[in-house]
């Protein structure tokens, strides 16, 4: 089924990110939460039974003790097709083996503190799963638009303590050669001339024992880019505001969350004429009040047919809010 996930943020700058959260220096003023698209979930369970939980039909947990997810945010929001909690007769399980969840992420980035926020310079999907005591995440190549050598980088939390800090782009490596084969020029998975459709590229796999990391609170994972000789640029992380946004308070990276799992095949790979088409784009260009995101959902198509919904609703919003449009 053909879904379309659309995504509108207007800009703010309220604080609300606790102090003992932020390295020193960071713009208290930057309302992180505002960018934000997933949330989390306490999985109720009953027993005798088997609590799944879907969203837009996809399973994101199944469990038969209480656990914490993180599931999309507008799941939380939307009456219909939204997030669902089934309780199913234990013996209707019979190869249950235990607590497990799944979610996907969009992470895209910025090469520089002064980019043109187009969001294509490093674009991955980034799949996590939970199995038990397990904690992991895979992460596949999406398109890479930067001519700069960028290396990527994750912080790893459990609750509010960190378990992971580094890069897990490979030394004497770039995100060129780890992901792309080291073809040159702009690349595009969906780019039928440079890539062939749906072909496996380079991909990143982690995982984590959560019963030997003390803490409490769910897994997650935040995002970062090495470039230019160290410098560190996040996408919307909680800890490091300042490597996040620029002085006119706009993001270096942004997270999409979706369920995304109709995407993949039993080898790791994209399903055959089966992908997310996105588009993604600020208004006004010079002082960006709106940012919209567009997602096609099982479409055969590339980014250009995301563009279409896009053009219209980003031109509606610039309307209410009374902004000219500029060719």
């Amino acid at each position: 089924m053909k879904k379309i996930t659309i995504l509108m943020l207007a800009f703010l700058a309220v604080s609300c990110i606790e102090k003992n959260d932020v390295r020193p220096g960071s713009p208290l003023d930057v309302d992180i939460d505002h960018y934000q698209t997933a949330r989390t979930y306490d999985v109720p369970v009953k027993e005798g039974c088997i609590t799944v939980v879907k969203a837009y039909g996809v399973t994101l947990a199944e469990a038969e003790s209480p656990m914490t997810i993180w599931v999309p945010r507008m799941t939380l929001t939307r009456s219909d097709e939204g997030l669902t909690t089934t309780f199913v007769p234990r013996d209707e399980y019979p190869n249950f083996a235990g607590n497990k969840s799944q979610l996907f992420q969009v992470v895209c980035f910025e090469d520089s503190r002064r980019g043109d926020y187009d969001y294509n310079d490093l674009v991955i999907h980034v799949l996590y799963q939970t199995r038990q005591n397990i904690f992991g995440f895979g992460v596949q190549p999406v398109a890479l638009g930067s001519t700069k050598s960028i290396k990527l980088g994750c912080v790893v939390y459990k609750g509010g303590k960190r378990v992971f800090k580094g890069l897990i782009t490979p030394d004497g490596a770039d995100c060129r050669s780890q992901y792309f084969k080291s073809m040159e020029g702009t690349l595009n998975t969906y780019d039928k001339v440079n890539i062939k459709v749906g072909e496996y590229l380079g991909s990143t796999i982690r995982n984590w024992d959560v019963s030997k990391i003390e803490g409490n609170g769910p897994m997650r994972v935040e995002w970062y880019i090495e470039v230019d000789n160290g410098v560190e640029l996040y996408a919307l992380s909680t800890a490091y505001l300042n490597d996040s946004f620029d002085k006119d308070k706009l993001p270096y990276g942004l997270v999409i969350t979706a369920t995304g799992t109709e995407y993949v095949d039993e080898n790791g790979g994209y399903l055959k004429e089966n992908y997310m088409s996105s588009f993604m784009g600020f208004a006004p260009a010079q002082s960006p009040k709106v940012l919209c995101y567009i997602t096609l959902d099982g479409t055969p198509s590339g980014s250009d047919a995301a563009a279409v919904p896009f053009q219209s609703i980003m031109a509606n919003a610039l309307d209410v809010l009374g902004i000219p449009h500029t060719k």
